[in-house]
């Protein structure tokens, strides 16, 4: 008795592991350069609690600027470097609470932003780490 119960049991794990393997995988879409810029813009007016539509246009086009510059191949040590000078342009575009808020914003894309946080994207940052 226990072997068919054995038997059926394999057989009904090898169907499912053939099912899950047949399934075709769904390529993610990319976002377009347009779509990043709005999704960080977004972001920042919710967790910043901005108001004022100038602020926001010219948050959306610094955005757009620098997620059309990364669509650009380019090495690790140049997208630090990217991220540093948009985290300059934000400091001298918000105000100094703004900012302080932007920066103790948890990071919630966990490995990545650990990486980013020992690759010294930090306030007053210049130099980066291999």
């Amino acid at each position: 008795m226990f072997q068919y119960v054995y038997i059926v049991f394999v057989l009904l794990l090898a169907s499912v592991g053939h099912f899950a393997v047949a399934q075709e995988l769904q390529p993610m879409p990319r976002r377009t350069a347009e779509e990043r810029a709005m999704k960080q813009t977004e972001m920042l007016v919710r967790e910043l609690n901005i108001r004022d539509s100038m602020l926001r246009d010219t948050l959306y086009r610094v955005h757009l600027r620098y997620a059309r510059s990364r669509e650009d191949a380019c090495s690790r040590s140049e997208a630090v470097e990217r991220m540093n000078r948009l985290l300059g342009e934000l400091k001298v575009i918000l105000s100094t609470e703004q900012f302080e808020r932007l920066q103790s914003i948890p990071h919630q894309h966990g490995a990545r932003a650990h990486r980013a946080e020992r690759d010294s994207l930090v306030p007053g940052a210049t130099t980066t780490t291999p």
